[in-house]
């Protein structure tokens, strides 16, 4: 029997192998875990991960595991937590197994018919969060839907196991969180990932900070010995989780407290997002680190979540279009100080603000040498945005468009 790592440590999230941390259970890892609940009526699996890592958990699963899948639970909607599910259907198939019955939260179903709506547009921009290669299945539509839903909770037992799903939106409004009180294990899905909750992720539709917070409280409630997450490792020890759900609750209420705070005060978008952080003391846990979501991304959900679009200044209530204005700066200061000033920049380690003057020159008119040597400027200064970026959503952004702009440049990418 494998002992699960202590989430603190990081290890375990490339583990390749199955989990055992307490009899009974499993997590099977991958990009988005699986976890596994023995019972005498047959298995209840919660999550399938994404097509690349499927294979792998069936694999995973019968060479530790014979019996019966009965019950699955979709945490959530996403595609690596819920869009596999053929592969046990096949799997009971093939065994001569019953089929097994699948429980998620009601929003699920209303997930899939967006995700069916919108398919196209999250084709695209799957393409660019996750840098799919070209050719590669980006977004990939669900093929069942559950058969039984529910709204705040439900409870059942299996094979003389008492489960209990809540209700928790955070990082989805579809989310769900499974406790199995005789084994003190939690099942959390996305309520905990690696490093900082993916609140405010740029693509996607609203997620919630505070609803987020409150779940891991309820969570921290059952004083759980075993935590199953929905990304990365096992945690094991109720102290540890106890550390665990503690410091992620704290940093999301204090981003949004912090955020509701000075929107009462009167203050507007762009002066919250620049001012608030994380406090000192919970910039260095590795609990929060930026390694997919930030504490930017969560203050621009929060800020997402409460206000509109208008963002105070009544010149950007109607305003022509940037490239409008960027040439008319053009006209003033000439095209070759605004790419001195760039280069400027640059130089100096400044390339957020180099990249805003590169758009001012590439609003203007350019010959096809001039525009291709802008374009590489582009190119360089958001590849030094990616190396800089610990974030994988806003690294793969930067590289994206490094890409592009690249290819704009007349380069092989």
């Amino acid at each position: 029997m494998k002992r699960a790592k202590l989430s603190e440590t990081g290890k375990g999230w490339n583990a390749q192998d199955p989990i055992n941390p307490r009899e009974g259970i499993w997590m099977l890892p991958g990009f988005g875990n699986t976890g596994v609940l023995e019972t005498a009526e047959g298995l209840v699996v919660v999550d399938v991960p994404g097509y690349r890592w499927v294979g792998k958990m069936i694999e995973m699963l019968r060479r530790n595991l014979s019996g019966p899948v009965h019950t699955v639970f979709l945490t959530h909607g996403h595609l690596d937590h819920a869009l596999t599910l053929d592969a046990l259907f096949e799997d009971a198939g093939r065994r001569g197994f019953p089929a097994p019955r699948v429980i998620a939260h009601r929003n699920l179903v209303k997930r899939f018919n967006r995700y069916r709506l919108l398919a196209g547009y999250h084709a695209h921009i799957n393409r660019i969060q996750f840098a799919v290669p070209e050719g590669v299945e980006a977004f990939p539509l669900p093929t069942r839907y559950p058969d039984t839903t529910f709204d705040q909770s439900i409870s059942l037992s299996v094979g003389g196991l008492d489960l209990h799903a809540y209700y928790a939106p955070g990082e989805t409004d579809d989310g769900i969180w499974i406790w199995v009180p005789e084994k003190k294990t939690v099942f959390a899905g996305d309520l905990i990932v690696v490093g900082m909750p993916n609140v405010g992720n740029p693509f996607k539709v609203q997620r919630f900070a505070l609803d987020w917070a409150e779940g891991l409280e309820a969570v921290l409630a059952k004083e759980p010995e075993v935590l199953i997450p929905g990304h990365g490792p096992v945690t094991v020890g109720k102290e540890n989780i106890r550390e665990q759900l503690r410091t992620v609750s704290r940093a999301l209420r204090y981003l949004h407290d912090e955020v509701v705070r000075r929107l009462n005060a009167g203050m507007w978008y762009e002066d919250i997002l620049h001012e608030v952080d994380l406090p000192e003391d919970l910039k260095g846990s590795p609990y929060l680190a930026p390694v997919y979501g930030c504490p930017k991304f969560v203050v621009h959900g929060i800020l997402r979540q409460y206000t509109g679009w208008y963002n105070g200044n009544p010149s950007d209530l109607f305003p022509p279009k940037k490239k409008e204005i960027q040439r008319e700066i053009l006209d003033l200061v000439g095209k070759e100080a605004v790419v001195r000033k760039a280069l400027e920049l640059k130089e100096k380690g400044r390339a957020a603000m180099a990249l805003q003057f590169v758009d001012i020159a590439l609003a203007g008119e350019n010959s096809p040498e001039e525009e291709k040597r802008l374009h590489g400027i582009k190119g360089e200064l958001l590849r030094i945005m990616g190396d800089q970026e610990p974030s994988y959503i806003a690294r793969n952004i930067f590289y994206n468009g490094h890409n592009e702009e690249m290819k704009k440049a007349g380069w092989e990418v």
